[in-house]
């Protein structure tokens, strides 16, 4: 019969399968490491057969994933970091059964409860290096209470059972019923392709229409279909049988996807200095990740931190507000 280990470890290993994993980034596209394992051979290293995680670069990497995963509604990161800790206490957790009298199965439900619940707790405050630590300490602790006052019995299924119903990830299914648009004026349309122009407008201003046009015309041929798949699953678009969803994009999907330290702190209006000070101490406010020795900062939480909205928008909008802006309006041409 699986326990709880079992079925997360089975889980892990469905979702990364054989392909090369990316700790620093969470895509080998975007890291500047050139060395990317498979999730077998990452885990090998994490893992400390019954001993506790060491505070290295690589966990630190991992709790930073896992943070940044669990903004965008995706578990994958955050179940590979519980596979490795609860992999460490295969050996405390069968002495507690043995010892306690306590079935296997409920000591290891117990243990993933008590580390899930930790790794909620410690978002704020707690470096990521010492997170690991604390998830062990507190799965240990929770098994030998449990064992200790009573016996209960626990089916474990799936790791996604132990979520309380905020924390869910949006799964294929419900994600897009429970999101709700509300648009502020009276025409969503109208909303949409304002919203399009500003951009375009404000892309002019900075001078790298130039860019914008190069992305968009990949666009177009269909050179990116990642990025106008996620765009397409939105329910706000207005427009989407009149202009072909495929266009549509996220402004972050434009900038790059991570910056360095420094820029973010100048972003956030921090010190340089102040900002990697409250990264050792855990209360920066924005997912980190390390590549090599630098420290950079996902630009899609740093915007979401600002309260920077991440539009949806189509190419013609935005290329028709930046003409505007430069005083060579077009006629619109109906695409029909």
């Amino acid at each position: 019969m699986s326990d709880a280990f079992d079925c997360v470890t089975q889980y892990v290993f469905r979702v990364c399968n054989e392909e090369q994993i990316c700790v620093h980034a969470g895509d080998t596209r975007h890291c500047e490491i050139m060395y990317h394992p498979t999730y077998e051979r990452l885990r090998s290293k994490a893992v400390m057969v019954d001993g506790e995680p060491k505070p290295t670069r690589l966990w630190e990497s991992m709790v930073a994933m896992g943070r940044l995963y669990d903004m965008r509604g995706d578990d994958k990161w955050r179940m590979i970091v519980m596979d490795c800790v609860m992999s460490s206490l295969g050996g405390r957790s069968l002495r507690i059964s043995r010892d306690l009298y306590v079935d296997l199965c409920d000591v290891r439900s117990d243990m993933f409860e008590a580390a899930l619940a930790t790794w909620t707790e410690t978002v704020r405050g707690i470096p990521p290096r010492r997170v690991p630590a604390l998830m062990r300490k507190t799965a240990i602790r929770a098994a030998y209470q449990q064992a200790t006052n009573l016996t209960r019995e626990t089916v474990f299924e799936r790791p996604e059972d132990f979520l309380d119903e905020d924390e869910k990830p949006e799964w294929p299914g419900f994600a897009e019923s429970s999101l709700i648009h509300s648009a502020n004026i009276r025409d969503p349309a109208v909303a949409e392709q304002l919203r399009g122009e500003r951009h375009g407008a404000l892309f002019h201003k900075n001078n790298c229409m130039d860019a914008v046009t190069r992305f968009h015309e990949d666009i177009r041929a269909g050179r990116r279909p990642d990025i106008t798949a996620r765009a397409a699953k939105s329910p706000a678009l207005a427009r989407s049988s009149l202009l072909g969803p495929s266009h549509y994009y996220y402004i972050s999907d434009f900038l790059p996807p991570f910056i360095a330290m420094p820029a973010a702190a100048e972003a956030l209006g921090l010190a340089e200095s102040a900002a990697y000070h409250m990264v050792r101490r855990g209360t920066f406010p924005c997912p980190h990740t390390r590549m090599g020795r630098a420290l950079k900062v996902p630009v899609r939480p740093l915007m979401h931190y600002m309260d920077i909205t991440d539009a949806i928008v189509h190419p013609d909008d935005v290329e028709n507000g930046a003409a505007h802006a430069s005083g060579l309006a077009r006629r619109f041409r109906d695409p029909r």
